[in-house]
């Protein structure tokens, strides 16, 4: 029987996935008390002389966009957000998703199911991290054993 999680961690994307996530955290919060943490992660673009015009203002651009995502995470959310923390995470600059899993002491973590045609499901940070729930699948439930000499 597993523990019921007391530190989750939700990687949040504006989809139908991470919307998922965000409800399914919201439910183990309120029923469990669990404290949460939802992530937003900021892609950079590279910049510099060799890489032709200035990706600055692009990629402050894209961190508004990943901290209004939160902040929609954070109304979705309800009474949840009380005991949750909000981080912004720009690639490069900031730790990893998986440096800050290991490091937060998190018993879950949540990442939006990934459709992606000819490859696995699942997230594609999700190779990084093990121990790893999806929002979009619940945990597979065991089967009754099969009587002796039953055919299977």
């Amino acid at each position: 029987m597993r523990s019921r999680p007391e530190r989750i961690l939700i990687l949040y994307e504006q989809s139908r996935a991470g919307t998922a996530a965000i409800d399914l955290a919201r439910e183990l919060a309120e029923k469990d008390g669990a404290s949460l943490t939802v992530v937003g992660i900021a892609p950079q673009a590279p910049s510099g002389p060799r890489c032709g015009n200035s990706a600055v203002e692009y990629n402050a651009a894209v961190a508004d966009s990943v901290a209004h995502d939160l902040e929609e995470a954070r109304h979705r959310l309800a009474q949840a957000a009380e005991r949750a923390a909000f981080v912004l995470l720009v690639d490069g600059a900031d730790q990893t998703l998986e440096q800050l899993a290991r490091s937060g002491g998190f018993d879950l973590v949540l990442l939006p199911a990934h459709r992606r045609p000819f490859r696995k499901s699942g997230h594609p940070a999700a190779f990084e991290l093990s121990g790893v729930e999806r929002a979009s699948q619940p945990p597979p439930q065991p089967q009754p054993p099969r009587p002796a000499g039953a055919a299977g």
